[in-house]
């Protein structure tokens, strides 16, 4: 025969039992519903920066929507607010003086909280004329990002640095002259990295800016330590 001790003890366990299975499935709710805001913000960060490439098809309004208000852009040919940049472009557009054309990657992306940082492989291709020869310029570059969450929910672009790797040039149709062009043309004066794509800009009437960075660099380990400390995403080991 049970003791009302030994009923009272069962009793006690089986209301504690209770009070974490609630907890439990209050923790297995709360789970799903972080992990799907966090898929849907890489969504939308993934979604905002392949829409860079509506510069190549003078969509300004467009493009100024992925930035924030005070959102930056620095890239060889500009640093400085985005407003500029998108002025600067409509302005090459509409004179011609720059066919270019920008592939890119996918995102490798983290969100914390309501910043992101995001870093995608971009390639830019660009067109040259030097006397009677017309020239590809393809340069390799990453686009490395700062994201904040605007009031309204979506997700923008608050500074963009352009951080280039290696870049080429070739001849757009076979032409003899283009080994001698390419021996006498001066490309030793500007950065391996990105030496045909400044050498193609200048020539179109487009002064470098300062403060390029280039991989792999005391300046592109600077700005990788600066977002992360604003980010308040935790350091990763190599």
């Amino acid at each position: 025969m049970q003791t009302i001790p030994s009923i009272r003890r069962r009793r006690s366990a089986a209301a504690g039992l209770t009070a974490l299975g609630v907890l439990a499935a209050s923790q297995a709710v709360a789970a799903p519903d972080s992990t799907l805001a966090t898929l849907a913000a890489h969504q939308a960060i993934a979604a905002n920066v392949a829409q860079f490439a509506l510069r190549d098809q003078g969509r300004w309004t467009e493009l100024r929507n992925l930035f924030q208000p005070q959102g930056t852009i620095a890239v060889t040919w500009y640093s400085g607010p985005i407003d500029g940049f998108i002025e600067a472009s409509r302005k090459m557009a509409n004179d011609g003086s720059s066919q270019s054309k920008h592939w890119i990657g996918t995102p490798r992306i983290r969100v914390c909280g309501e910043r992101a940082l995001s870093e995608t492989d971009v390639m830019i291709m660009a067109r040259a004329s030097v006397k009677s020869v017309e020239l590809d310029i393809t340069s390799y570059a990453r686009f490395f990002d700062r994201f904040e969450r605007s009031a309204d929910g979506a997700w923008r672009i608050l500074s963009r640095t352009a951080i280039y790797e290696k870049d080429r040039i070739d001849p757009v149709a076979p032409s003899l002259l283009f080994s001698l062009f390419y021996r006498f043309a001066g490309f030793d004066k500007y950065p391996a990295q990105y030496r045909h794509l400044a050498f193609g800009l200048e020539k179109n009437g487009y002064p470098l800016a300062d403060g390029i960075i280039v991989s792999n660099s005391p300046h592109e380990a600077a700005l990788k330590k600066s977002a992360l400390e604003w980010s308040g995403c935790p350091a990763t080991t190599p």
